[in-house]
């Protein structure tokens, strides 16, 4: 009776021993599956935050290496603060403000912008592009009227009130003081096609190139600070070391210069 219960006991251990060393075993194996998924996880991220070192550093160098290539310095601290304006509902021009103008084929536009503005539509016309300047620095007294005939047009056409009539013509019409345009640093481009402007060879060409001459598309397919809606045939002068950075960092005017304050 005793050595069956010894053996018994015996058998218990053995079990247990034999239990123990299957866990061993399939803890073994599970570690063997596993290891090689945890060492490729730990790599992948190591790549993935190495290329993310590297894409920051290579987008700094890159800008960097555009703002020494590109003409920045012959403008002033005052100009380039200057270029930078924006005119909107939220950030107004005063009514005295006049900028230093020039005149392109009888379009007054900013002076500091009639050099690269004539070297770029030469360029566009040698690569077989026609580009025509429709509009350029509008007035105080002019955007005034632009407006107010807007507002008194759309209130007779839909019968409504001057409130309804003023907030849709501010989508596309700005009031006075409220205009980029009284900047001079705005230019409408055209064509003689008959085209929407975004569907034609010179919008192409612009959006291509014009980044060189320092000329950004002012209002494009994105929410803007002024609230006014897209427009393909509005270009803005802002220089080409910002309009170098801008498409850099993949950003519209409103976001470059809130990037900048940030700073």
């Amino acid at each position: 009776m005793r050595r069956k219960s010894t053996m018994k006991v015996a058998r218990g251990r053995l079990e247990e021993e034999r239990k123990r060393s299957e866990d061993k075993f399939e803890y073994q194996r599970v570690m063997l599956i596993m290891l090689p998924v945890i060492m490729v996880a730990v790599l992948i991220i190591g790549i993935y935050f190495g290329y993310l070192s590297y894409t920051d550093n290579y987008l700094d160098k890159q800008i960097s290496q555009t703002r020494t290539s590109a003409t920045e310095p012959q403008f002033t601290k005052a100009e380039n603060d200057y270029l930078l304006r924006t005119v909107s509902s939220a950030n107004t021009i005063d009514k005295s403000f006049v900028p230093k103008l020039s005149s392109y084929n009888g379009v007054q536009v900013s002076s500091l912008m009639l050099s690269d503005l004539k070297q770029m539509l030469l360029d566009a016309e040698n690569d077989g592009i026609i580009i025509e300047v429709s509009e350029g620095y509008i007035s105080f007294e002019e955007q005034k009227e632009k407006y107010d005939e807007a507002v008194k047009k759309y209130k007779k056409k839909h019968k409504c009130s001057t409130v309804k009539a003023e907030a849709a013509v501010k989508k596309t019409i700005p009031n006075a003081g409220e205009c980029e345009q009284q900047t001079g640093l705005i230019v409408k481009f055209s064509t003689d096609t008959g085209k929407k402007f975004k569907k034609t060879e010179q919008f192409r060409w612009l959006m291509k190139n014009g980044v060189d001459y320092g000329f950004v598309l002012r209002y494009p397919d994105k929410e803007n600070t002024g609230g006014l809606s897209y427009s393909a045939s509005l270009f803005r002068y802002v220089g080409a070391n910002n309009a170098f950075s801008m498409r850099a960092y993949n950003m519209n005017l409103d976001e470059y210069i809130n990037y900048l304050n940030s700073q």
